[in-house]
């Protein structure tokens, strides 16, 4: 989440989000049951045919980019909530993380360590707090970044923030929204183009991801 984003836009999200939901970097990790999800026409075609939409939202902070994906996954909102808070198995499926530790649960609340192996031999590591809410319409899984001291800025990146929400959709199965904001911070000199690039164009494997664990799960022994 923070986790997915391949390169130095990892992190292990609406369509469109309401103002107040985009006010502020902190804003990903503060639950809204009643975020505003709306699809345009051709979004909504989109999803149902099974396509992942990707978008770019206004940046958060000065140096960061603002990304959200949207896709319809099969399965409950049950299983959809088990996948996504299960961070000890991430490792399995999301795309680019290698390694995850658990340092703490108080209820709805987690605390992650990532690691992730992306390309061009980067590895990026980082400290998340995670919430996990389930209410009447749904489920919305929020981070935000703590400090982990010890990480030299050429191993961690300098700020992500971000959520997953999940609620079912009227047409059949679920809708996922996955946004996340991340500052990158340290990027070795000239490669800053070709990592946002490859980061953007890797969202839309979270939901992806998401979409067949989910599927393998609603699902036992079908492959």
């Amino acid at each position: 989440m923070a986790m997915l984003l391949a390169l130095v836009f990892s992190s292990a999200s609406c369509v469109l989000l309401s103002a107040a939901g985009q006010a502020s970097a902190g804003a990903g990790a503060r639950i809204a049951p009643n975020r505003e999800i709306i699809l345009t026409s051709e979004e909504r075609a989109l999803v149902l045919k099974g396509k992942v939409v990707l978008r770019e939202l206004p940046p958060l902070g000065p140096k960061g980019r603002t990304y959200e994906a949207v896709g319809v996954i099969p399965g409950s909102l049950d299983e959809a909530a088990s996948v996504l808070t299960d961070f000890g198995r991430y490792a399995e499926f999301m795309p680019s993380v290698s390694g995850v530790n658990v340092r703490e649960r108080d209820g709805p609340h987690s605390v992650v360590e990532m690691t992730l192996h992306l390309p061009l031999g980067t590895k990026r590591q980082y400290r998340l707090r995670y919430t996990a809410v389930r209410y009447e319409a749904g489920f919305e899984l929020g981070w935000e970044k703590l400090d982990w001291p010890g990480l030299k800025p050429s191993q961690t990146i300098a700020d992500t923030t971000g959520f997953w929400n999940v609620r079912p959709f009227e047409a059949g199965g679920l809708l996922v929204v996955y946004r996340v904001y991340t500052d990158p911070g340290y990027i070795p000199l000239g490669l800053t183009g070709i990592a946002r690039k490859m980061a953007k164009h890797k969202i839309p494997d979270g939901i992806v991801e998401l979409r067949e664990r989910v599927r393998k799960l609603s699902r036992p022994g079908v492959n």
